[in-house]
């Protein structure tokens, strides 16, 4: 009898511990304030906890941010092994947490720390921390986040919630109250230029909006409080340029682009007066889309087409002679039949292959290493590179092969040469033939850069188009990658192609993935008029590096004619020469020149038509072959 008594005992000792410890938790996640819009959330995440076993130590109190999200205040949760047995289990409930307060791709999938440090385990997360969440296979991107407020104090988002806004609900709401539907509809990439409210003559500044930083009312005000920079501390009242009060989100998206920012201040009878000095800063930062300027003397050329010399290592021999198919590797040879040599650039060899089950052909690179003497870092980065790409408008690589003499490379074979050939031989296209491919080339940039890859090299030799049956471009892939990198931090090596160069790479200060918008910018005013913005009159290069440097350019008659204004402004924003204020690759495919289905141009809609004397052509890497 005293045995039961001492086991009942026991039991109800353990029990009421469970039950306090139980208790402690729950009053340690109200504590914790979880974001409020994923309360119910927090609840099912409670009850999970609450269910498993007494954790042996406090738990560590972690914040996390949504990857790319510097508006979403990120939510703090006790992390412990004990309460989460594996990484997978932690992600799990990150992604039910985060999946009502944000807009997510996909399941959680990697953490790293906000300076990009991938984390593997649980036991690495650290006290008090913060950290980022990455959906799928999500580069990390770096910004800002709002780590301002310490996640040791009670209701860490508290003070997050008054100074920003949350982001967009992801089922069709948000906290500003605007359908996400609406958003799609309303929001589009575009500058705006602010008057910061002050003694005159006022600051002129400019801010970049677009659906990343404007998805509602609210995140707008928060984007101009963080560029004007109000000594009275936020903006609470934006008004146009005639005065007419700003309070909904599709009045920043209207005709007016100028706006006054205030704080709480009271607005004066004479503010809406400009002085000339901020009417000419105003203008000096406007381009108009329509020049008065008409182009005298000859045409501007196209730049002489630049060899891809990242290979210069090919043995002569393969370039003067046959290869036999048993100079192959062996793995070569048993899944393919080797074809003829169907290109002979200047550095390098390629020949037809068949995939012997498939029937698919393909194109064989092969690289002689004894060749690649100081350049064998841009091969190696190359393979790197392509190793982890899979899009539709992106050259793909099926498969390497290292051998002690030779590297070999399968990809895949474009057929209609490369878009500098071209250019060449049509002079100009149509803004419809324009628009597929700077839809596929900003597809394809937007992919790159969401894996934070920077292209380093975009250029026409570089694109390879395939053409229908017409002569019209139908397809846009990007290849050549032997000087893409990945961008943690700004890079500073100088490289790239004269023409496409941005302005930041010849100032040296640093440069991102946004170089590349700007190489886009510039083939795409070659598309529409058959010579680039940029030139000089004696093709001298510091010439054109003082043009590029100095950023001005325009729609000379009677070249631009016949193209419409739409274009015109994309391009204007695609070579800003502020990469604050330059597009992303994400606003090229937002701006309503593509995404809208209506054509200004008044020349032929269904594009130019490639001359069949020139000849169908087959390209590789951006090494134009012809066909055997």
């Amino acid at each position: 009898m005293m045995e039961v008594s001492t086991h009942t005992t026991s039991t109800l000792s353990r029990s009421n511990s469970r039950t306090s410890s139980n208790s402690e938790l729950e009053k340690e996640l109200n504590d914790l304030d979880l974001s409020g819009s994923a309360h119910n959330k927090s609840n099912t995440l409670k009850k999970r906890i609450s269910s498993s076993r007494t954790p042996a130590k406090k738990a560590k109190r972690i914040r996390f941010f949504r990857n790319g999200d510097k508006f979403y205040p990120g939510s703090t949760i006790p992390v412990s092994v004990e309460r989460y047995r594996s990484f997978d289990s932690l992600t799990e409930d990150l992604t039910r947490l985060f999946e009502d307060s944000v807009t997510l791709t996909g399941a959680i999938r990697a953490i790293y720390t906000l300076d990009g440090k991938k984390v593997e385990k649980v036991d690495d997360l650290e006290d008090g921390k913060s950290y980022v969440c990455s959906c799928n296979n999500e580069g990390f991107k770096r910004i800002e986040y709002n780590v301002s407020n310490s996640t040791s104090t009670k209701n860490p988002n508290r003070l997050s919630r008054i100074i920003r806004p949350l982001s967009p609900v992801k089922n069709g709401g948000s906290n500003g109250g605007t359908p996400l539907k609406e958003i799609d509809s309303v929001v589009h990439p575009r500058i705006v230029t602010l008057i910061r409210n002050g003694v005159k003559p006022r600051k002129i500044l400019r801010l970049l909006l677009n659906k990343r930083n404007s998805p509602t009312y609210e995140h707008v005000l928060t984007a101009i409080t963080q560029c004007v920079k109000l000594d009275t501390g936020c903006v609470r009242k934006v008004f146009t340029v005639a005065g007419v009060p700003v309070h909904r989100l599709s009045q920043f998206f209207e005709e007016d682009d100028v706006f006054f920012a205030y704080g709480n201040e009271r607005v004066g009878a004479n503010d809406f007066e400009l002085e000339a000095e901020e009417s000419k800063a105003i203008q000096a930062h406007r381009k108009t889309l329509r020049s008065s300027t008409t182009r005298t003397g000859p045409k501007p050329k196209m730049p002489v087409k630049s060899h891809n010399d990242t290979f210069v290592c090919v043995d002569e021999s393969l370039l003067n002679g046959s290869i036999h198919p048993d100079s192959l590797p062996l793995e070569l040879q048993a899944k393919y039949t080797l074809g003829s040599v169907i290109g002979d650039g200047n550095f390098a060899v390629v020949l037809k292959l068949k995939d012997k089950q498939k029937n698919t052909e393909y194109a064989l690179k092969i690289i002689d290493k004894s060749k690649c003497s100081g350049k064998d870092h841009y091969l190696a980065a190359e393979i790197r590179v392509m190793k982890k790409l899979n899009h539709p408008y992106i050259i793909q690589l099926v498969h390497d092969i290292e051998t002690m003499k030779n590297m070999y490379l399968v990809l895949e074979l474009v057929r209609g040469g490369d878009l500098f050939d071209a250019i060449t031989r049509v002079t100009r296209f149509s803004e419809n033939q324009s628009k597929i491919m700077m839809k596929h080339l900003a597809s394809a940039m937007s992919y790159l850069h969401s894996l934070s890859i920077v292209h380093r090299d975009i250029k026409p030799e570089n694109l390879l188009v395939e053409l229908d049956s017409d002569g019209n471009v139908v397809l846009l892939k990007l290849g050549d990658f032997g000087l893409a990198c990945e961008v943690t931090e700004p890079l500073l090596s100088i490289c790239g192609t004269p023409t496409y160069v941005a302005p930041e790479i010849l100032m040296e200060s640093g440069y991102g993935v946004k170089i590349d918008v700007w190489a886009a910018g510039i083939i795409l005013y070659i598309l529409l008029c058959g010579f680039p913005p940029f030139v000089s009159p004696d093709n001298q290069q510091e010439q054109l590096f003082d043009a590029i440097l100095n950023g001005y350019f325009d729609f000379p008659a009677p070249y631009w004619n016949n193209i419409g204004d739409s274009v015109r402004d994309l391009i204007i924003n695609m070579l800003q020469s502020d990469p604050e204020l330059r597009f992303s690759s994400e606003d090229i495919l937002d701006h309503p020149w593509l995404t809208s289905d209506i054509m200004d141009d008044t020349r032929d809609p269904n594009g130019v038509v490639i001359e069949e004397s020139c000849g169908p052509l087959e390209t590789v890497m951006g090494i134009p072959i012809t066909t055997q």
